[in-house]
């Protein structure tokens, strides 16, 4: 496993999401998270990232990982409106993850931003957090995770980027190298969709020399080959694809012309 700075993290290039996979309530279905967890420890995987909106994730990431806290960094997001709505909802967040310190605590969505960043700066001086950041799904927001970049109000961002959605390369990238952000790559399989709606099937011939043997990982290398990107988090329900997942960071330092590859091979198949 390849490990980046975000911050003053070293994390590991690929991570684990958790939206949708870990929102479950009845044992089974935890023990499954559980091995997912265990799996993660197994493949040098440090980098958890979670919300306060991804319904029980929290709580689940913080049952399964109480008493191993130290071998994993923890990012969550807070998502509300108003300064006591944001405030419950942040030390809701710690309850749940059965925790007195966050690595890295978000604003989720920029959603309401103005109000509930201000709490996280304040948590970061008290020591309580280890980084502020904040999250977006739409380019309409990157003009103002720019300014608070370079405003020097977050230590981080979390932004969509894959093979065929590039919109961060052209300005938030390049501005997130120049400052050292770090930056967490949601969505590097579009939900799945990359792999599961394919129409043909990618030639992977070219890539095996990098450890590369799916499409999965074709597509994760293609993210974290990119030097800007701190770490990349996929979000799976199965166990055996964490070390499938992990093992696209043979991948890291995949030369452009293999980049191109991907993206042509992405563009024929999907």
């Amino acid at each position: 496993m390849e490990y980046r700075k975000l911050g003053n993290l070293d994390v590991s290039a690929i991570g684990l999401g958790t939206l949708r996979t870990f929102d479950v309530t009845n044992n089974e279905e935890i023990s499954v998270r559980r091995q997912i967890v265990d799996n993660c420890l197994q493949s040098d995987v440090n980098m958890i990232d979670t919300a306060a909106w991804y319904g029980h994730a929290e709580a689940v990431v913080g049952e399964i990982t109480e008493n191993r806290r130290d071998q994993f960094y923890i990012a969550t997001k807070v998502r509300t409106e108003g300064k006591e709505a944001g405030e419950a909802q942040i030390a809701q967040s710690f309850e749940h993850l059965k925790t007195d310190y966050i690595d890295l605590f978000q604003v989720h969505n920029m959603t309401d931003w103005e109000t509930q960043l201000p709490t996280l700066e304040r948590l970061k001086e008290e020591g309580r957090i280890g980084m502020t950041g904040v999250s977006a799904m739409v380019p309409d927001a990157y003009p103002t995770i720019m300014d608070l970049m370079r405003q020097g109000r977050v230590d981080a961002v979390q932004i969509p980027y894959n093979v065929l959605n590039r919109a961060v390369a052209e300005e938030l990238l390049p501005l997130a190298e120049e400052l050292g952000t770090g930056v967490l790559v949601m969505e590097p399989l579009q939900k799945g969709r990359y792999v599961l709606e394919l129409k043909r099937q990618p030639d992977l011939t070219p890539l095996r020399d990098y450890g590369i043997n799916t499409w999965a990982q074709a597509l994760l290398a293609w993210v974290i080959s990119d030097p800007r990107v701190s770490s990349a988090i996929p979000t799976t329900s199965r166990p055996e694809r964490i070390q499938e997942n992990a093992q696209a960071a043979d991948g890291a330092n995949l030369p452009q012309s293999f980049r191109d590859y991907i993206q042509r091979e992405a563009e024929r198949c999907l």
